[in-house]
C-alpha cells in the first residue's frame, strides 16, 4: 500500500462517522500538535474520493484547515 497526499477538497465523507464532540476535538487537539499521522483510506468513485476508514480524522483536519491529508488509495471490486 502506498501513501499518498490528496488535497482535501476532493475527499467526500460516507457520513457513517458517529462521534461526540468531544472526541472530535480531542482529535483535533492532537493534529494541530502533532500532524496527521495515520493516513485515511478512500476509494475512488469515478468522480470523487470516498472516505473508507478515517471519517473523524478527514472531519477534524477539515475543521483545521488542514489542505491536503495522507491517504491509502483502495482498489474496489464490484
Amino acid at each position: 500500500m502506498k501513501i499518498e497526499w490528496i488535497k482535501i477538497e476532493f475527499i467526500k465523507p460516507n457520513q457513517r462517522c458517529i462521534c461526540t464532540i468531544d472526541s472530535l476535538e480531542q482529535l483535533i487537539a492532537s493534529i494541530r500538535t502533532r500532524g496527521q499521522l495515520e493516513p485515511i483510506k478512500i476509494w475512488f468513485t469515478g468522480e470523487d474520493f470516498r472516505i473508507i476508514d478515517g471519517e473523524k480524522r478527514w472531519r477534524a483536519c477539515k475543521k483545521l484547515g488542514v489542505p491536503k491529508m495522507k491517504v491509502i488509495i483502495m482498489e474496489i471490486d464490484g
